[in-house]
């Protein structure tokens, strides 16, 4: 690899990152981004080996993300890093594009394996994400009441949880003040969750959010 990009909003994480992947690949080139709608623009803009793309910073969600950067760069590898145990990130950001997903809790050379994999033009999931991801998909219904929201409604009660503003919601999910009520009404009725402690609670107790 020559070049990669490194999308998340944690200053700390993209330098332990660059230092992993620079210590891997001699003369690596890195590029570095704090957001969404930084990510798009680079990968859309310019040529990369590789893109490492946060499934929760500000901007557009992951869907949206991933559908601009298949839509300019089709073939591009996209491995997606994610806090959050939720499968339905998982299944969802597959089917969007992304070539594998990675907990960022997995040690590193478990993260060197996953990125050698995507680089490569293969796929890669977790041995143990991979097993339940397929029994998810084989349950007859959702177990838990999170487990019933679609991405989007994900992602709006994760930041939700993470006591974010609905006006700040919508800034950073490019949505009206409206749109995001919305969501969070089809949050309230699918998880029975009303209020925004209940929802971090929660979140927190099945580690949605950190």
């Amino acid at each position: 690899m020559k070049r990669v990009l490194i999308a998340d909003d944690h200053a700390i994480t993209r330098r332990g990152l660059r230092e992993l992947l620079q210590d891997a690949y001699e003369g690596l080139q890195v590029i570095e981004v704090g957001n969404a709608d930084a990510a798009i623009e680079q990968a859309c803009r310019d040529d990369f080996d590789l893109v490492l793309l946060d499934v929760l910073m500000p901007g557009p969600g992951i869907l949206p993300t991933l559908a601009c950067i298949r839509q300019a760069r089709p073939g591009l590898p996209v491995l997606v890093l994610t806090g959050s145990s939720e499968l339905q990130y998982v299944i969802e950001t597959m089917q969007a594009g992304a070539n594998g997903l990675i907990h960022k809790h997995q040690a590193a050379d478990e993260l060197l394996h996953a990125i050698q994999c995507v680089a490569a033009g293969g796929a890669y999931l977790h041995a143990q994400t991979a097993v339940a991801v397929a029994r998810a998909l084989q349950a007859p219904k959702a177990r838990l009441p999170h487990e019933g929201l679609s991405a989007r409604e994900l992602d709006v009660f994760c930041r939700i949880a993470r006591g974010q503003a609905v006006k700040e919601i919508g800034y950073e999910l490019g949505l009206s003040g409206k749109t995001v009520a919305t969501y969070l009404a089809r949050i309230r009725e699918k998880t029975g969750l009303t209020g925004h402690v209940e929802m971090a609670r929660y979140a927190l107790q099945h580690r949605l959010v950190e």
